[in-house]
């Protein structure tokens, strides 16, 4: 009983913060929804256990948690995956803001050579 009101209070907790985030537009309508269904099914979870059971009869997995585990894990898989191509393109933003800033330095009078130390003068 201790463990689903707490569930049930972590639950709310995100679906509020998920509805914040979308109120000040860190996030699209459409991913509000989609992560606000998955808090309101961890709660009808959490109310219902013997809904995991019967959906795991139809898909064919023994019990009700495994099927929760296994969406766990493909639901994380995905998002890690979705987090690697948003860095991948993160990183070439920044690559090519970059290469033209440093592009855009060689059109100034002064020579690029000059701005560099010499590899022959000495340190100390």
């Amino acid at each position: 009983m201790l463990i689903q009101i707490l569930l049930i209070l972590g639950f709310v907790l995100v679906f509020a913060i998920t509805w914040r985030r979308f109120g000040q537009n860190v996030i699209t309508f459409r991913e509000a929804s989609l992560w606000s269904f998955l808090w309101l099914s961890g709660v009808a979870f959490t109310l219902y256990p013997g809904l995991t059971e019967r959906l795991a009869s139809f898909f064919g997995v023994g019990r009700g948690v495994d099927l929760i585990l296994y969406l766990a894990v493909a639901i994380q898989f995905f998002l890690i995956f979705k987090l690697f191509i948003l860095n991948e393109q993160s990183e070439r933003k920044i690559t090519n803001l970059v290469e033209r800033e440093a592009l855009s330095h060689l059109n100034e009078d002064e020579p690029a050579s000059a701005n560099r130390p010499s590899n022959y003068e000495s340190n100390g």
